[in-house]
């Protein structure tokens, strides 16, 4: 009996090893499609030609190329997600926003030919929405708190929506260029970044200084 036991979870072991690595080589496949072609063009059959598969394992994985975008795409966003809420603090400060940004950059530059698919020309827009989203919601009191106080709740939204569009162009170069500084520096710079980008629209005397 236990000699038996013993063989299914081998087996066991060696199905998910197997699962594991044809896994690796469809979001192999995927990041290498991207870089050439937009979603709509990539087909089943030439994903498991490339990647060496039958289209019947890759049905195994998911139901067509779309699925398998979707479920790329989710997975990199709950690490995102479980990394802030391993990590997340409150009440929410410039020092947990910080962390919570080098935890993003250091799983974007683990996935770095990965996010610099889904972000570049061929990619979902959503996907880089989806991030800027998440920093939004995890930085707005933070971000408030770099803003002048008598500062108009419309304009303190108009100075975030800029600082944060700066941002995702950021982590776009920073991807597309190889990661070349470290996520602390991308993380420490981002803060940097959108701390100017809120406190600068409250100034009352910038405006007519820009302007001369």
């Amino acid at each position: 009996m236990l000699d038996k036991g013993r063989c299914i979870m081998t087996n066991n072991i060696k199905q998910e090893r197997r699962y594991r690595r044809t896994e690796a080589l469809i979001l192999n496949g995927l990041t290498t499609l991207l870089q050439q072609k937009s979603i709509k063009e990539i087909t089943v059959r030439e994903l498991a030609d490339l990647v060496d598969i039958n289209r019947s394992t890759f049905y195994l994985h998911y139901t067509d190329i779309y699925d398998l975008l979707e479920k790329t795409e989710q997975r990199l966003l709950q690490q995102l997600l479980d990394a802030v809420n391993q990590n997340w603090t409150l009440p929410e400060t410039p020092k947990n926003f910080f962390a919570f940004l080098e935890q993003a950059f250091t799983i974007l530059s683990e996935n770095a030919q990965l996010c610099s698919a889904l972000i570049g020309p061929n990619g979902d827009i959503a996907f880089l929405r989806n991030i800027e989203k998440m920093i939004r919601e995890k930085g707005v009191q933070t971000l408030r708190s770099f803003a002048p106080k008598e500062l108009r709740e419309q304009d303190l939204q108009y100075a975030i929506s800029f600082a944060l569009a700066g941002c995702m162009g950021l982590i776009e170069h920073w991807l597309k260029n190889g990661c070349p500084e470290t996520p602390t520096h991308m993380a420490e710079l981002t803060l940097v970044l959108l701390r100017e980008g809120t406190t600068s629209i409250g100034v009352p005397e910038l405006a007519p200084h820009v302007l001369h």
